[in-house]
């Protein structure tokens, strides 16, 4: 298992991701009064001494329900405790029940998302309960190493288009406050970007393409993911081949100390007898 999936199991166990940009004091103030009900959830409408009344309601497509005597009441974005509240109201407006006592149950979820990019299985996948987005990255495999200092993007419907909210893999991982409790909803699409990488050529152990996976990455720490210099190689004589700018390829001369690029390939030359 990766360091990253291990980090991410880690943080789903114990709780310790924090709280989401969108809406996200929206889920704080809300939780207690239910899940936000989204579209093609299944709801279990009861009236207290009303059978007549008792309802099983999908939420459609734009967001409604077809309740008796009320007509269609907007569902989509409001918690099970205020839906009882607007139903209760539709029913004392009509004049059907005086004090009507109404109890709603969600009993099947209707939640799909899409998580796609560097993780271990992307896909669309069903919810059938609250999921944050660190819960459902572990659904969906968990990142990939390669995604370690890449960007998870959150593409959500709004009332003005779609929101797109990007997120810190790392942070995502280490517990940041900017994402622990960041609940997904319905239709929801989530791209976690490939990252960066280098490579590794010539007299190394372990030859081949390795993720840069912090902001500042040595040629020191290049060459400790490819398992160290081979007994004929010599750190003292390492050269970065690298694209320009202008698209060209050049050879340079590098110390452990020099930084990594994305794209660099990093060749170890023969020690001199």
């Amino acid at each position: 298992m990766s360091y990253l999936l291990r980090r991410l199991a880690f943080a789903i166990l114990f709780g310790s991701l924090p709280l989401g940009p969108i809406a996200a004091a929206e889920n704080r103030s809300r939780s207690s009064a239910g899940r936000i009900l989204a579209s093609s959830d299944v709801l279990q409408i009861t009236v207290v001494n009303q059978p007549e009344l008792n309802t099983t309601a999908r939420v459609e497509p734009d967001g409604t329900i077809v309740f008796p005597y009320a007509g269609r009441i907007a569902a989509a974005g409001l918690t099970e405790d205020e839906l009882k509240e607007r139903i209760k109201s539709a029913l004392r407006k009509a004049d059907v029940v005086k004090n009507p006592q109404v109890l709603v149950e969600l009993s099947t979820f209707g939640t799909q998302v899409s998580i796609l990019g560097a993780v271990g299985t992307p896909g669309s996948f069903v919810l059938d309960r609250p999921t944050t987005l660190t819960q459902a990255l572990a659904k969906a495999g968990g990142l990939k190493e390669e995604a370690g200092v890449s960007d998870v993007i959150l593409r959500r419907p709004g009332k003005h288009g779609v929101e797109q909210t990007r997120f810190n893999a790392r942070a995502i991982l280490s517990g940041d406050p900017s994402t622990r409790n960041f609940y997904l909803q319905n239709n929801d699409e989530i791209y976690v970007e490939q990252g960066s990488v280098f490579y590794l050529y010539g007299y190394v152990n372990r030859p081949g393409q390795y993720p840069i996976n912090r902001p500042a990455f040595s040629v020191q720490q290049a060459l400790a993911a490819g398992g160290g210099v081979s007994t004929l190689g010599s750190d003292g004589r390492i050269e970065i081949r690298r694209k320009t700018a202008a698209g060209a390829i050049m050879d340079v001369p590098a110390s452990l100390d020099d930084l990594v690029e994305p794209n660099d390939t990093i060749v170890i030359n023969e020690r001199l007898f």
